[in-house]
């Protein structure tokens, strides 16, 4: 296949390789690979455009966290260029959620390779308010406190368990008097929801323990989680409910959506939405999928 590559790293990745982007160019240099390496900010759109023009497979290989994957797809997305382009993934990142729950490899050699070579498969994309994509999830109110306050050193020496070395802050939050409030409107239908952490899933399997209720990337709809406990040890059953119930309880409600239209009232705080920390404007929170927007490069099949 007459292939080219668009090689995107992240120099600030919490858990860069050492000699990482040299190594990037000697393992395309040495295999006569024609590649352009940039970050996400410095990436010629140009380039691309023309490429897509005389390549079979224009291929944008995100070497670098959970973050920039985003923004790589973000920016292929606004470009409307997701359709043309394929993507696939070497984990540099402090946690790597995208590589735990897609099963990806997580040396640098067998990452590297499997991006370059592997095929790739369509993925759901969500969207926020028209205008951010997500591949993982979008965190609201006190799940966010955990993942946003992960101290930067503990995941650069623990990964994805800095988040729950983070879990005191949950603890210590008083459930009871702080939360908000949101409408869900959805097919016609509206329902008032009070919860004090909503998470939106286009895929959350946690180091390949896969939840029962079936998170899956390619189902074309996202999967929105309510929390519901009111004390801190409540937590407990709401992550057993999570990974092993099959229906709503009373720790924690589960939807599939579409297309849905949020309004939060008494909400404060930011939204985390895969690698990225943002504050939330006001007025309302559209949330939709984006239907088998992308071509990913990953191991998980679809059907898992």
């Amino acid at each position: 296949m007459n292939r080219c590559f668009f090689v995107i790293s992240n120099a600030k990745a919490g858990r860069s390789r050492a000699g990482a982007p040299a190594r990037l160019h000697d393992y395309f240099e040495a295999r006569g690979l024609p590649a352009s390496f940039s970050t996400v900010d410095g990436c010629d759109w140009n380039a691309v455009v023309d490429a897509v023009a005389r390549y079979d497979d224009v291929r944008f290989v995100v070497a670098a966290g959970d973050g920039t994957l985003r923004l790589v797809l973000e920016s292929l997305w606004t470009r409307n260029l997701l359709e043309k382009c394929t993507v696939a993934f070497v984990p540099l990142g402090s946690a790597n959620v995208a590589a735990l729950s897609l099963g990806l490899p997580r040396s640098f050699e067998s990452a590297l390779e499997l991006a370059v070579s592997g095929t790739a498969r369509r993925v759901d994309l969500g969207l926020l308010n028209n205008r951010h994509v997500f591949f993982i999830a979008a965190i609201f109110g006190a799940i966010s406190s955990v993942t946003v306050g992960a101290r930067r050193e503990w995941k650069e020496r623990f990964g994805a368990l800095a988040y729950l070395l983070s879990a005191d802050r949950l603890l210590k939050h008083n459930y009871r008097d702080d939360g908000f409030t949101f409408s869900v409107e959805e097919g016609g239908r509206s329902r008032r929801i009070h919860s004090h952490s909503m998470v939106v899933c286009n895929h959350l399997n946690i180091g390949g323990l896969r939840p029962l209720r079936r998170i899956l990337f390619d189902d074309k709809r996202l999967d929105m989680i309510t929390l519901h406990n009111t004390r801190a040890w409540g937590l407990a059953r709401a992550a057993y409910d999570f990974f092993r119930g099959r229906r709503d309880s009373r720790v924690l409600r589960h939807r599939r959506i579409t297309n849905a239209v949020c309004r939060l009232d008494g909400f404060k705080g930011h939204v985390h939405l895969d690698g990225d920390e943002m504050q939330l404007g006001s007025g309302p929170l559209d949330l939709r999928v984006i239907p088998h927007a992308a071509r990913f490069v990953t191991w998980t099949s679809p059907a898992h």
